[in-house]
């Protein structure tokens, strides 16, 4: 019995573009960080999804491409994990083809924007995004761990961006903040 080898790639889908943002009223000061890793839209399934990539490796690497993945009936390419809250996926692909997926991955640039009560995939915009490979991994244990470490990371980080605030803690902060005295003479021999 020969066994199959795949690859787990995980991926963030990160939305640059303040336009793509969700807009919601809120007291808080808007963090970018947060809304760089704002959630998808219910619209991406994981079917819609592997789809897309399919479609992404036959536009760019043509026949040999869907070769790679196994053909075009077959199944090569399956997301093994979606979550739109999180923007993070797991995509199991052939261990031959992960560079193509990869590549493939990379030059993607958009997922679908439901129309105002459409629940379809592909039938409204596309909101802009980036997808980024977070790691390849031959087990999806090894990918689901590192999905959870960079999670938490990225909890503490905004949690302590609030905690600081924009600046830091140099304003206001007391002791932190140190004042400048110059001298008369270091005054005068700025003017001349």
């Amino acid at each position: 019995m020969v066994r199959l080898k795949n690859r787990y790639l995980l991926v963030d889908i990160l939305y640059p573009d303040p336009k793509t943002w969700p807009t919601t009223p809120t007291t808080k000061p808007h963090n970018p960080q947060v809304a760089i890793h704002s959630p998808t839209s219910d619209a991406l399934t994981q079917g819609f999804l592997a789809k897309m990539i399919r479609d992404s490796v036959a536009e760019l690497y043509g026949d040999y491409g869907i070769g790679k993945l196994g053909g075009a009936t077959a199944g090569g390419i399956t997301i093994k994990y979606l979550s739109p809250a999180t923007s993070t996926a797991i995509v199991r692909c052939p261990r031959a083809a992960f560079r193509l997926v990869w590549s493939a991955l990379t030059y993607m640039s958009g997922v679908p924007e439901p129309a105002s009560g459409q629940k379809r995939a592909g039938t409204g915009r596309e909101r802009g995004c980036v997808f980024r490979v977070l790691r390849v991994s031959g087990t999806m244990r090894k990918a689901e761990e590192e999905a959870i470490r960079r999670a938490r990371r990225e909890i503490v980080r905004v949690k302590d961006a609030e905690e600081k605030g924009v600046l830091g803690g140099l304003v206001g902060g007391g002791s932190s903040v140190v004042d400048c005295v110059m001298d008369e003479s270091e005054d005068e021999g700025m003017d001349g």
